[in-house]
């Protein structure tokens, strides 16, 4: 009788058993069908998507047709579009702007570059020049910007109505170390407020690390103005200026280059 049972019970395992294999290849067959199906729909997307890679790449919709240059009259388009590598009929997506932006960049007219694509058939690059605020002078002439960079060497022709920058010294000028160009950039600056009280500088002296000595156009007298605080200096050689207008050939030095005042030397006069 207990046997009887036995084989009862066995046979509801065994059932209980077929039943689960059968749900297991139910749910692998399920798994394996979704997984060929998943399979073959990202095949058809992968396909789909490099045959419109394809299409972008060599559809001649996409060609360059106009190459704008804006800015800049120190140079021509022509040899923007040159240094940049860019031809009518590439492939507007095969131009990578970050990479010709520094190509241009090495051009020593140009400050600041940005290039930019107008799909689907224009590529335009916009160009900021530097402009010339002084003149190095050191065996060679050499261009100053605002920056205080020293930007090209003056080649023949190009114009030299500039401040001469003098008293640097060789590894400097060739440094690019930020205290030498902030350097130059306040030699420009004292200059530029010079200008503004109507007294051109025709040379900018470099005496020593802390003091700087310029020379006017319009008078022969040597102002040392030490260094910094540019714009109090120059109301105070402004004001002696003045003061001796109509005189000026009397004063050797003017030198502000002491706190609040200025200190002038004078010519003896002949007897």
């Amino acid at each position: 009788m207990q046997l009887t049972v036995y084989r009862r019970d066995n046979r509801k395992r065994n059932a209980r058993r077929w039943c689960q294999w059968i749900g297991v290849v139910g749910i692998l067959a399920s798994l394996i069908v979704l997984t060929v199906a998943l399979y073959g729909w990202r095949s058809q997307l992968i396909t789909t998507v490099a045959a419109a890679r394809q299409f972008v790449l060599e559809s001649p919709y996409f060609s360059v047709r106009e190459i704008q240059v804006r800015g800049g009259d120190k140079f021509g388009g022509n040899e923007i579009v040159a240094m940049a590598g860019l031809k009518h009929g590439m492939n507007m997506w095969r131009i990578e702007p970050a990479a010709i932006e520094k190509k241009i960049a090495k051009h020593p007219w140009v400050r600041r570059v940005l290039v930019r694509r107008e799909f689907p058939r224009r590529v335009i690059i916009e160009i900021e020049e530097r402009t010339p605020k002084a003149i190095v002078a050191m065996g060679k002439l050499y261009y100053v910007d605002s920056d205080g960079v020293v930007f090209k060497e003056v080649e023949a022709g190009e114009s030299v109505q500039f401040p001469l920058l003098t008293g640097l010294r060789a590894d400097e000028l060739g440094s690019r170390d930020p205290v030498v160009r902030r350097k130059l950039q306040d030699a420009v600056q004292l200059s530029d407020l010079m200008a503004k009280d109507s007294h051109t500088i025709s040379e900018v002296h470099f005496e020593a690390t802390d003091r700087v000595v310029l020379y006017t156009t319009a008078y022969p007298v040597a102002l040392h103005m030490g260094w910094g605080d540019w714009e109090d200096k120059v109301k105070r050689v402004d004001r002696v200026l003045k003061l001796w207008k109509g005189h000026e050939e009397r004063l050797v030095t003017l030198d502000a280059s002491f706190g609040d005042q200025v200190v002038a030397r004078v010519r003896r006069m002949r007897q």
